[in-house]
């Protein structure tokens, strides 16, 4: 064996690692994690804010005494928190359970 093939060799084997972490990083890439620091959880309430669209930011607040989600969408050109959706917590849990849409009859108007 001369040194270009063993050159050759060496640059094969380093693509092949090279290739081997890309689909690593790539596949890390695509997993949804939660993050526990946007969480914030006192007594009854547990407060969680997430983007819902482009551009646009909710609140989601769990009542655990109620049972019931609240969500607030932030309206940066009003400097307003609008209410968004109120949530039977049961009735959504029985919805999944059951295998509906999940917002079947648990919507709740205030």
């Amino acid at each position: 064996m001369n040194r270009i093939q063993l050159a050759c060799y060496g640059l094969i084997a380093s693509a092949f690692v090279l290739t081997a972490i890309l689909l690593v990083q790539l596949d890390a890439r695509f997993t949804s994690e939660a993050d526990a620091a946007l969480v914030i959880a006192r007594e009854n309430f547990t407060l969680l804010t997430a983007r819902t669209r482009q551009n646009e930011e909710a609140l989601f607040v769990l009542d655990n005494a109620n049972e019931r989600l609240l969500i607030y969408r932030l309206d940066l050109g009003k400097q307003a928190l609008l209410p968004a959706g109120a949530f039977s917590l049961p009735t959504l849990f029985q919805n999944a359970a059951s295998g509906g849409t999940g917002n079947r009859g648990a919507r709740q108007r205030r």
